[in-house]
């Protein structure tokens, strides 16, 4: 019971943020934060460097393979490592939000500088990510349902945040429409084959879902 209190609180705090996009918008524009957004703009231009873009379609089953959950651990670990000392504060900032038990409009510019301070590292990373990807012959589509499908078989709930698209909209003076995405556990049940496959890896994944909340 206490692991499930712990979820769900995980998943109202995730929403709240959500639910606050709108006014979030409002006060990227009154405070003049688009500039603090700059270096994401950069995001579609990195990820079109993903040599692998054929369509993905989920296999009917949900069940991943083998193969599919080694290249996810792969790229992880190297966004991870690449990371260094800043996976940890990666992590705490990321644990910030889900500690926080309500979003408020006085918290956001602090959040947002948050973010801004993150920007450099987290391209790097971003980059590194999409070398992978490239190594590893993956698309950014179905990396992302590995993804998802993983935590999902692990029980974990995360919201993946789209910064290149939030950043786009902001310097574009409109309002994002999908900043994030539900994935993981959020997702449902997951294909018991799944669950299997993925209890010797679960504590890693856990360490990671900083990472696949903030779109690595």
């Amino acid at each position: 019971m206490k692991k499930l209190a712990i979820g769900c609180g995980i998943i109202v705090a995730l929403i709240c943020v959500v639910a606050v996009g709108a006014a979030m918008y409002g006060m990227f524009k009154v405070r003049g934060a688009v500039v603090q957004f700059a270096e994401f703009s950069k995001i579609p231009d990195i990820e079109r460097e993903v040599r692998v873009t054929t369509p993905f379609a989920p296999p009917a089953s949900g069940e991943l393979t083998r193969g599919q959950v080694d290249r996810l651990m792969t790229i992880q670990k190297r966004v991870h490592d690449s990371l260094g000392a800043n996976a940890a504060q990666m992590q705490r900032t990321y644990k910030s939000l889900l500690d926080k038990k309500e979003a408020k409009l006085t918290d956001l510019p602090a959040l947002m500088s948050a973010y801004r301070d993150m920007a450099a590292m987290w391209l790097e990373a971003k980059r590194t990510q999409v070398a992978a990807l490239n190594e590893v012959g993956l698309s950014l589509e179905e990396y992302r349902w590995i993804r998802s499908a993983s935590y999902q078989a692990i029980g974990a709930p995360f919201m993946d945040v789209d910064f290149g698209h939030i950043a786009a909209a902001v310097r574009a003076g409109r309002q994002p429409d999908t900043p994030a995405t539900l994935e993981g556990a959020f997702r449902g049940a997951a294909p018991a084959a799944n669950v299997k496959l993925l209890e010797p890896l679960k504590k890693a994944l856990q360490d990671n879902i900083a990472l696949a909340s903030f779109g690595l």
